[in-house]
């Protein structure tokens, strides 16, 4: 029996890519790079950077110091052929300053656990999902979140609501007389509003008690230069 290839390392090509197209540029190669991560039509080899990234910093894979140090090696026989470089060695990396600049990379990036960006889109829909789940349940003593939260005088006005606005509606389909439909007509739409005033309160304490911060107005935040 023949023995197996080992099973090949992962290339790191986006890696080598996102080298070359942005971090070999310095800081500005820094901001196209933070740019081109959190753009809504990210580039595919964007998203394979990125989880690329996150496989590296959890372990998953080895730390292409390799593929780091050629980088360095490639841009700086560039820089010598076009008279800009000053004559110094390349830098290299070994794997531990490797790992460091990469968690430092992820950390400016400003990327999820997950290795996706971590913008004002991403946190949002976060945030409507954690409330909406919120909404079904809540962890914890159920009785005691229900005590908390409860009002028992907009539950009575919302119960007392709903049933003079069934009654008063059932009586007035059943009698003739004008004068009495169109007092059951007032009773009926009374009640409604009753129960919409009572069932919407119970409704608005619920969402403060989720979140205590809901409806609360924010505030305008500068937007951040590129530069």
């Amino acid at each position: 029996m023949t023995e197996q290839p080992p099973p090949p390392t992962p290339s790191a090509h986006a890696l080598a890519v996102v080298m070359r197209d942005y971090l070999s540029y310095g800081e500005s190669g820094m901001a196209d790079l933070k740019e081109a991560v959190h753009s809504r039509s990210r580039k595919p080899v964007i998203g394979a950077f990125c989880q690329e990234l996150r496989q590296i910093l959890a372990g998953e894979v080895a730390v292409p110091t390799g593929v780091i140090n050629r980088e360095f090696r490639r841009r700086a026989e560039e820089d010598a052929a076009l008279g800009q470089g000053d004559g110094d060695d390349p830098m290299h990396y070994d794997d531990q300053q490797a790992y460091e600049a990469l968690a430092d990379l992820w950390e400016y990036l400003d990327l999820t656990p997950e290795g996706e960006p971590h913008d004002a889109h991403s946190v949002l829909k976060a945030t409507v999902k954690k409330s909406r789940s919120q909404l079904l349940w809540i962890d914890g003593d159920p009785v005691q979140a229900l005590r908390t939260w409860m009002s028992w005088r907009s539950l009575a006005l919302f119960v007392a609501g709903v049933v003079v606005c069934t009654v008063s509606w059932a009586v007035r389909e059943r009698v003739d007389v004008t004068f009495l439909r169109s007092l059951l007509l007032l009773l009926t739409i009374a009640g409604f509003a009753m129960a919409g005033i009572g069932g919407g309160a119970l409704w608005l304490r619920r969402v403060r008690y989720v979140n205590p911060d809901a409806f609360l107005p924010t505030e305008d935040k500068p937007k951040e230069t590129r530069r």
